[in-house]
């Protein structure tokens, strides 16, 4: 998964350089820039390039087990939703008086971003398909390990192999989805070459700013480092807790208790939280519940563990201590 992140991020980050030829042929005497406003521009159009969680987050180690369709598929949308605004944000930034060779790479950059976010709602359709067909819900997970297995291969075809080698028992079924794949596997190679251009366009245009305005305009990797530094996880809420646990089963018969709605919470305090591992915490919660509507009540201490899955937290196990 951590191979198949990496390869995601490097689709993901691609910057300028696919259209900076035509940009420069269609203003062939530009008005000069002024230091101020491009410096200003530089940054605000890196940090508009980091801001929230975006594919960055792709790079972080995640929980794997369990894992289904549903929830990568909502992974890819809460990237997909933090690149989309983070494009909208570079679009919008004022431009008059900036030096034109850094609103052509922030032209391109928001491109590139934009395109990237057309193969990762693919990736989502293509998996969501793959589970109608093959009728296994955790068959998307299965694609990204696959998929990582073939991700060295030479030779073409490489989704298409992965999906072949999770739903053996379905090939006929899966002829259907060969032209999809393939039209993603293009898609991923575009953007592949444009990552590979992306450190030398970036440097191309820092080099002639430096030369420009006399000072140094940092990288962008800059600006994602300060970004990760200062981005905390922050703890699940108490009504985030309660509506995930919702139809979950503790105890034994005759007393098993079946959590059905959050109005039955009279009381609901968590006592500690408790990271097991860099992917797997632990709450520890007391609550008081009272049936609805049997008027049944209880007082219960709970350990709810939770999986970091990227951009969310996934429900473990409840289990009830004594």
């Amino acid at each position: 998964m951590k191979r198949f992140s990496t390869f995601l991020l490097a689709s993901l980050l691609v910057c300028a350089g696919c259209d900076q030829k035509q940009s420069n042929q269609e203003s062939q005497s530009p008005p000069p820039g002024r230091a101020r406003e491009t410096w200003q521009f530089w940054e605000a159009f890196n940090e508009a390039a980091v801001s929230g969680v975006g594919a960055e987050v792709l790079k972080q180690d995640a929980w794997q087990q369990g894992v289904e369709t549903k929830d990568v598929c909502a992974v890819l949308e809460d990237v997909i939703a933090t690149e989309q605004a983070r494009s909208k944000a570079i679009t919008r930034l004022p431009v008059l008086h900036v030096d034109p060779d850094a609103t052509a790479y922030a032209v391109d950059f928001a491109k590139a971003r934009i395109e990237a976010t057309s193969m990762l709602q693919d990736i989502s359709v293509l998996l969501q398909k793959q589970e109608e067909i093959t009728s296994l819900p955790t068959l998307g997970v299965g694609l990204l390990a696959n998929l990582l297995s073939h991700w060295d291969d030479k030779e073409d075809g490489i989704l298409w192999r992965a999906l072949l080698d999770q739903g053996k028992q379905t090939t006929a079924d899966l002829q259907r989805l060969r032209e999809p794949a393939r039209d993603l596997e293009q898609k991923i190679a575009s953007l592949r070459t444009k990552a590979a251009q992306l450190v030398g366009e970036e440097m191309a245009v820092r080099v002639k700013l430096a030369q420009r305005f006399n000072k140094e305009f940092l990288p962008r990797e800059n600006y994602v480092k300060a970004a990760a530094s200062s981005q905390t996880q922050t703890p699940l809420r108490k009504e985030q807790i309660i509506q995930t646990i919702i139809g979950q089963k503790i105890g034994d018969p005759p007393n098993r208790w079946t959590f059905d709605s959050p109005q039955e919470f009279v009381s609901f305090k968590v006592t500690a939280v408790t990271n097991r591992t860099s992917v797997l915490t632990d709450y520890f919660v007391q609550t008081h519940v009272k049936g609805i509507p049997s008027g049944r009540e209880h007082d219960f201490k709970l350990r709810i563990t939770y999986g970091r899955l990227y951009t969310r937290w996934k429900l473990v196990e409840v289990k009830l201590l004594p």
